[in-house]
């Protein structure tokens, strides 16, 4: 019962809002072109652009240390140059430009000349886009359920508050979603007078902090209480939520093992790039 308790009596003060960041640009095409003998080297990559937009093309030659480059090569985006030959020496080792790519397929040209052992990465990288509910206002307050115009399961200030604090880690988003469930249930399930709802919320908690835990282990604490804060943000929903912790009375919930917390994760962690 006592980590029970440890899990559920956070500080339900409700910390201010910090300055929305911009979202990070994510990887959307990547490919590393190698000169093997030193004869001309000609490839492609092709990539949708739906989804994205502020697109940059990131090329690095060679080695940071300055071996390896090249110092001749052709890209091109649908047949339209973006960097030629007088773009690259052996002094260049990263080259950004802004490109603007078709919403349908895309294919990028690659064409370079180099002693053997010379390279490229090609990165395409673009700045996701997402559509987000309005902000509720004074009005998701005025219930435990709050507003979800979109109907995905997840109150609209959450989900807000989530995307524009967190927009840069899909591992991250998925993990504080994981968390949120359990603790809004909390509070409807207390009210509700549903014991073994409540007791299965807790167990869900505990794999949800296993999870965010497995995916943040740094900071995992203090974002599980900013999410807090946020989810118990008015008097009746920490009226509800201690409602919820006092049903647990007598009940046991075990963590599970550490070796065990990514199976604890409702989606692969592993599988996702950031």
């Amino acid at each position: 019962m006592k980590n029970a308790y440890m899990v559920l009596l956070m500080v339900l003060s409700v910390v201010a809002l910090t300055t929305t960041p911009a979202f990070a640009l994510r990887l959307v095409a990547e490919k590393r072109i190698e000169s093997a003998s030193g004869a001309p080297v000609n490839e492609s990559v092709t990539f949708r652009g739906q989804g994205y937009e502020d697109f940059v093309l990131k090329v690095e030659n060679g080695e940071a240390n300055g071996s390896r480059r090249v110092s001749s090569a052709l890209v091109s985006l649908n047949g339209v140059k973006v960097l030629g030959p007088a773009d690259f020496n052996q002094k260049i080792h990263t080259l950004e430009r802004s490109i603007a790519p078709q919403n349908s397929e895309n294919t990028l040209s690659i064409s370079l000349r180099s002693n053997p052992g010379g390279f490229l990465n090609i990165q395409v990288l673009g700045e996701q886009l997402i559509e987000l509910p309005p902000d509720p206002g004074p009005a998701g307050e005025e219930t435990i359920e709050g507003i979800d115009v979109n109907a995905n399961g997840v109150r609209d200030d959450i989900e807000r508050w989530i995307w524009l604090n967190y927009g840069d880690s899909e591992k991250t988003r998925q993990a504080l979603f994981q968390v949120y469930y359990p603790l809004q249930n909390f509070m409807i399930h207390a009210r509700q007078g549903d014991r073994d709802a409540v007791y299965n919320d807790m167990t869900a908690l505990q794999r949800a902090s296993e999870c965010l835990k497995f995916v943040r282990p740094s900071d995992a604490y203090s974002l599980g209480n900013e999410l807090q804060a946020q989810v118990i943000n008015t008097t009746d929903r920490v009226h509800a939520y201690r409602d919820s912790s006092r049903m647990l009375g007598g009940g046991s919930f075990p963590n599970a093992q550490r070796s065990k917390w990514k199976e604890s994760c409702t989606f692969n962690p592993i599988e996702l790039t950031d």
